[in-house]
């Protein structure tokens, strides 16, 4: 009985707080207002550039109806993944999508005020620019790399207890090239298809196919270390490094291992970083006793390999404080990559002395070399903390020709 009587009590006091909160002339009114429709509904019609862009990089034009003026109340989701709104109007959005890679990704837009999301019909693709090309990880320790006219890729690599080069073709799949009997600080494969490096001594090495790290011919005796080469259009090979000096080789030569080699350029207190064949001009990255960087190039004034007076291409050291360039190379119209430490640009594009940096946002320090393949890829090493790596870039433009490839 009793307890019957205490359920009853507690039934009374539960319905008198009901009765009480109900008519309290304080309690807020309902936050939901059914008078309230809301702005109205984005409507997305289309994409430009319809057939696709690059994750991450590219920046692609959403069209549509009642977007809002102010780009930050506009969200725009690609697989729910936020783009980056950069620019808006009531009929487009510019946006940089995020780095998603994907051939089915759904667009969809949200706007302040609006309680539906527009979506775009169908799928959209976002590729990416920058891969991963190889079988290269942290226990792989990678140092240059060249490319035939095949498009198959040669990287040396400074292994344990062997140095070696390995090659991917063009479909990805490796296998080991050579050995070596030390890594290439620079490397090019020559007209016959043999492999010519050095490694920051006063040697020029060759391999060949197959061939154990025994067998790596001292090719010929230098003139000053050397850390980077690369052939003319005559056939001539240019060498130059930290011995101040370039030499030009006649790789066939057969006079012996001091035969053959020419000084063609005494660059004083000029130490080779990098080295490029362009034209009629050879182009050098250097630094001198102060580390300063500059990019220089010198002309080629006869067939065999006689160069001119030093001209500055672009004063790294006066544009860039922040960093150190590592490596360049140069498009087919003569502009600049630049590859180097940055931590905000690791690759810059130079353009009529300008540079701005390139793909940015999905490139991380530092480019240490790379090499064009035979068309709009370019080819890098990224060496970091957690793992060394070839990356595949594509730049959408054609990089400049190389002239000793097989």
């Amino acid at each position: 009985m009793k307890n019957a009587l205490n359920i009853i009590q507690n039934i009374s006091i539960g319905l008198l707080l009901i009765i009480f909160s109900c008519e309290d002339p304080n309690y807020p009114n309902d936050v939901w207002d059914e008078e309230d429709i809301g702005n109205a509904t984005p409507i997305v019609t289309g994409v430009v550039p319809a057939d696709g862009a690059f994750a991450g990089i590219d920046t692609i034009i959403i069209s549509g109806q009642y977007f809002s003026l102010s780009f930050s109340e506009n969200l725009v989701y690609f697989n729910g993944m936020l783009g980056n709104v950069v620019n808006a109007t009531s009929t487009a959005l510019s946006v940089v999508p995020p780095n998603l890679i994907s051939d089915s990704v759904t667009i969809k837009v949200a706007v302040q005020g609006a309680f539906v999301f527009g979506e775009l019909d169908g799928f959209y693709r976002l590729t990416a620019a920058v891969q991963e090309y190889g079988p290269f990880d942290q226990f792989t320790d990678i140092y240059s790399l060249d490319l035939d006219l095949s498009e198959n890729l040669y990287v040396s690599m400074d292994g344990s207890p062997n140095a070696e080069f390995w090659m991917v073709n063009s479909d990805g799949d490796s296998s080991v090239w050579s050995g070596a009997l030390a890594k290439g600080a620079g490397m090019k494969i020559g007209p016959t298809g043999s492999i010519y490096f050095v490694n920051f001594q006063r040697y020029l090495y060759k391999d060949e196919q197959g061939t154990p790290k025994e067998n790596t011919e001292i090719f010929k005796r230098l003139n000053g270390n050397a850390t980077d080469l690369d052939f003319d259009s005559n056939g001539n090979l240019f060498v130059g490094g930290t011995g101040s000096v370039i030499d030009v080789v006649n790789i066939y030569d057969d006079g012996g291992i001091t035969s053959g080699v020419t000084e063609v350029k005494d660059l004083g207190d000029l130490d080779v970083v990098n080295l490029r064949v362009y034209g009629d001009h050879v182009y050098i990255l250097t630094s001198n006793t102060t580390s300063e960087k500059v990019i220089y190039r010198l002309p080629i004034l006869d067939t065999a390999g006689t160069l001119g007076d030093l001209e500055v291409v672009y004063d790294w050291s006066v544009n860039i404080i922040d960093a150190t360039a590592l490596c360049f190379t140069l498009t087919s119209s003569g502009d600049l990559f630049i590859g180097s430490d940055s931590e905000t640009d690791p690759l810059v594009l130079v353009k009529d002395g300008v540079a701005s940096g390139f793909y940015s946002s999905v490139l991380v320090p530092p480019i240490s070399y790379m090499a064009w393949g035979n068309a709009e890829f370019l080819y890098l090493i990224n060496k970091t903390d957690e793992t060394n790596r070839v990356q595949k870039i594509d730049t959408r433009m054609d990089g400049a020709g190389y002239y000793g490839r097989p």
